[in-house]
């Protein structure tokens, strides 16, 4: 099997495993992110939908070409009569939309959240250029004393830190850390931490465990701000693409 057919059938199988968690996030079906229609559901947090702080009342999700909208019952009908004529999976994120739907959103006591950028592997892993050593869940948990750990692992109740992959130097001081939370049974999400700029420890941590985490059978995938280059630049280094875009909401104070 050449390296094209290989890549295809990789590409598949991620694109099915996003589409099934998707699905279930968003209240849908698989098939549903199959063709172009943008689609507005009603909130139903599913037992097995992705893991969150909060839940807010509205999620959008631009996937494969596909406009998802879910929300609280009080604004499904501005959703089907304003927003979704109004937005579109590929222009939905722009700084006008986002205000829109923020001023509605104030109306009922919420503002957006985070509008992110999200990226997942199209491309093989590189090899990691550093020795970097797996951390299992006690290591983790040995690392929530460093408050410098901000992006790399959560340390919440609410999403459990499952696996890591660290750089160390000679004398044990440690150069970058990835980890990963266990969002949902499908998808696990991963952040970085570097803390030796422009040397590739970050690269050779997330490599290591973007492979570790495929191997087990489970999607992983990245997530960062729209101006963040440089974490983005981090992600196509591993293999990684622009994959999807979600916007999330939360309770004013």
């Amino acid at each position: 099997m050449n390296e094209n057919v290989e890549r295809e059938i990789f590409m598949k199988e991620i694109d099915k495993m996003l589409a099934a968690q998707f699905a279930l996030d968003y209240h849908c079906k698989p098939e549903d992110f199959f063709n172009s229609d943008t689609l507005v559901t009603e909130f139903a947090l599913h037992p097995h939908a992705r893991k969150r702080a909060e839940n807010g009342i509205l999620s959008i999700l631009s996937y494969h070409g596909k406009l998802v909208i879910t929300s609280a019952p009080e604004l499904k009908t501005w959703c089907e009569e304003t927003l979704a004529k109004h937005i579109s999976a590929q222009w939905g994120f722009e700084a006008g939309s986002l205000i829109s739907i923020d001023r509605k959103l104030s109306e009922y006591g919420y503002g957006i959240n985070q509008a992110h950028i999200f990226f997942a592997p199209r491309f093989p892993v590189p090899n990691a250029e550093y020795p970097v050593k797996i951390l299992g869940k006690e290591e983790i948990a040995a690392l929530e004393s460093d408050e410098r750990i901000d992006e790399a692992f959560l340390f919440e109740d609410y999403n459990e830190d499952v696996l890591g992959a660290a750089c160390y130097d000679v004398n044990g001081e440690l150069l970058a850390v990835s980890g990963a939370t266990a969002n949902s049974d499908l998808m696990w999400e991963i952040g970085v931490n570097s803390f030796a700029e422009g040397k590739g420890y970050a690269k050779a941590t997330l490599a290591a465990l973007t492979d570790e985490i495929l191997k087990l059978g489970k999607v992983p995938f990245y997530g960062t701000a729209f101006s963040h280059l440089a974490s983005q630049n981090l992600a196509l280094r591993v293999g990684f693409v622009p994959t999807f875009v979600e916007l999330t909401t939360t309770k004013l104070n």
